[in-house]
């Protein structure tokens, strides 16, 4: 073997394991004897007699979403109560569906506040990006998700309403009561009562 054909020659890693082949355990009697489709058919049998834990959305009960959740954006405000936003709309230029517009104003003190906050939110991806690249945290996605509508343009929220949209959820995961309401506008009222965690629930 010259120089040229050991340098091409593939040389194996120190640190590089073997590759073993994998091994159900079962061999050749639990394929015989169908052991696969029974364990499944037995994991099947047990959720079928199991407590049913389906929701009873939007009629008596309603899931509140944990804090990492992303939903509806809102506002925030100081302690002074005036709003956090300084308008310097990074969160417009870093938008990947540019559905935010921010316009900005300097009152009479040189400090910059948006005139306008508009986001469409039928244009919005809810990748968060906004709320990561605030410098000062004005901005951030909530728990509401219940804003559907049969038109366009009622997505398109302004400064106010995103400063009247809830936060974040202080414990998620968590089933309330609620009650469900359609006369005028369709609404799903949580009741401020104690409810149960999903997980709880779940049959293991």
């Amino acid at each position: 073997m010259n120089q040229t054909e050991a340098t091409n020659k593939p040389h194996a890693s120190a640190n590089s394991t073997p590759v073993e082949k994998s091994d159900s355990g079962q061999g050749w009697i639990g394929w015989v004897f169908f052991s696969d489709l029974f364990a499944g058919l037995r994991l099947t049998f047990k959720y079928m007699f199991a407590k049913h834990i389906t929701m009873q959305y939007p009629d008596i009960e309603k899931w509140q979403p944990y804090s990492r959740f992303r939903g509806h954006h809102f506002l925030l405000k100081d302690e002074q109560g005036d709003i956090k936003c300084v308008a310097c709309e990074l969160c417009a230029k870093i938008c990947p569906s540019q559905c935010i517009e921010v316009i900005p104003y300097e009152d009479e003190n040189g400090d910059r506040h948006p005139e306008v906050f508009d986001i469409d939110m039928g244009r919005c991806l809810y990748c968060g990006l906004c709320e990561d690249a605030c410098p000062v945290d004005a901005i951030a996605m909530g728990s509401h998700f219940e804003f559907s509508t049969y038109s366009s343009k009622d997505l398109l929220v302004n400064k106010a309403t995103l400063l009247a949209m809830p936060g974040k959820t202080e414990k998620g995961g968590v089933v309330i009561p609620a009650s469900f309401n359609s006369d005028e506008t369709v609404t799903v009222t949580a009741k401020n009562e104690k409810g149960y965690h999903w997980w709880d629930a779940i049959h293991r």
